[in-house]
């Protein structure tokens, strides 16, 4: 069978930085199923796919566009010290949870929400963080291998409308 929109894809995969280094594989948490055509994978992979069968493999560039997108400036940002004080032991190169809520006028207002920021620094009396995907700005190479292309199950079509859209989990 051959993949087609709206059909289940089990697939293992290796996920490779702009240098070559793998950032992260399904050797940790085993195969991925999603559902093709419901865009849960990249664009440029999940068009790649099309039309393969089990037992393919490719290897497929993805630029920043369509992976985690380019490198923000103004995720880039100083927080005073005093703002955590009992709050998680701050370790350079570390990611943390920050809660934040929506000043007067911005889009969400009263709605906290959490982001994962990494902390790039602690100078003087200033916290530095990023809240950038560690792969943001760079072109990434997706390794795919196809195990199994399928019909849904009702339990598949379950799980898309429970986790909406994304066959693999949030």
């Amino acid at each position: 069978m051959k993949i087609a929109d709206g059909l289940i894809v089990v697939i293992n995969y290796e996920l490779l930085d702009a240098e070559g280094k793998l950032f992260e594989s399904s050797a940790d948490e085993g195969p991925m199923s999603y559902m093709q055509g419901n865009e849960e994978i990249p664009p440029p992979v999940e068009a790649a796919l099309e039309g393969c069968e089990v037992g393919a493999k490719l290897e497929i560039s993805v630029p920043p566009e369509d992976a985690y997108g380019e490198h923000d400036v103004e995720g880039i940002f100083s927080i005073p010290q005093a703002d955590f004080p009992d709050g998680p032991q701050l370790i350079p190169g570390e990611w943390i949870q920050l809660n934040v809520t929506p000043e007067e006028g911005e889009e969400g207002e009263g709605e906290d929400f959490e982001v994962e920021a990494r902390v790039v620094e602690i100078s003087g009396d200033a916290v530095v963080l990023d809240t950038n995907h560690p792969l943001a700005g760079q072109t990434v190479v997706f390794r795919v291998e196809v195990l199994e292309v399928r019909e849904p199950t009702d339990d598949d079509l379950d799980a898309e409308e429970e986790t909406e859209g994304h066959t693999h989990g949030d």
